[in-house]
């Protein structure tokens, strides 16, 4: 929350560009051109422009907080832990890529079969926590027409192209400690 708290107050002095990457989410949202996911065999692919879009989860929750609330935002509490929690979400999993990703050029995709499904699981829990905790945050503070716009980006943001089975990676995840008997990760 310090964080947050931190970066919005810099963004409202003006010391961060914080407003002009929120309003361009919020001008995507507005002329419908949010670029939706398609399904790529290239590795990664649709696991970065997921990440990119929960990026823009936190702008436009942020963003609309900061437009709602003003200097006043430190006081809602709430929004503040919920804007916090789809911003660490996003570094989690975000840095979770990143690491795979470069161990995979270092050590080749067949040898990390097993991160891979772990960080697709995450960014599929993560999802699923981002989704949850916007949707807590916007329906806080939105109403009328924004409300339901920024419900239907948070909906295109966080759509799969390819929903991953969510199951056979857990299998994957589980055989993998099993066979070790210990936690190899």
């Amino acid at each position: 929350m310090l964080s947050v708290g931190m970066l919005l107050k810099k963004a409202m002095k003006g010391e961060v560009d914080f407003m002009s990457a929120a309003t361009a989410v919020g001008q995507e949202l507005i002329t419908g051109g949010i670029e939706k996911l398609s399904a790529s065999s290239v590795l990664f692919e649709q696991e970065k422009q997921l990440i990119e879009n929960l990026k823009k989860v936190f702008l436009m929750v942020a963003g609309a907080g900061v437009q709602k609330f003003g200097p006043k935002l430190d006081a809602e509490q709430q929004t503040l832990m919920a804007i916090s929690d789809i911003l660490i979400e996003t570094y989690m999993a975000e840095s979770a890529l990143l690491r795979v990703e470069k161990n995979c050029a270092r050590f080749g995709v067949d040898s990390q079969s097993d991160q891979i499904a772990m960080v697709q699981l995450y960014l599929f829990e993560a999802i699923e926590k981002v989704n949850a905790r916007a949707k807590e945050a916007i329906v806080s503070f939105a109403e009328g027409a924004q409300l339901t716009g920024m419900i239907s980006g948070l909906k295109q943001y966080t759509r799969y192209a390819e929903y991953p089975n969510v199951a056979e990676l857990r299998k994957t995840i589980a055989a993998k400690i099993i066979e070790e008997n210990k936690y190899p990760f």
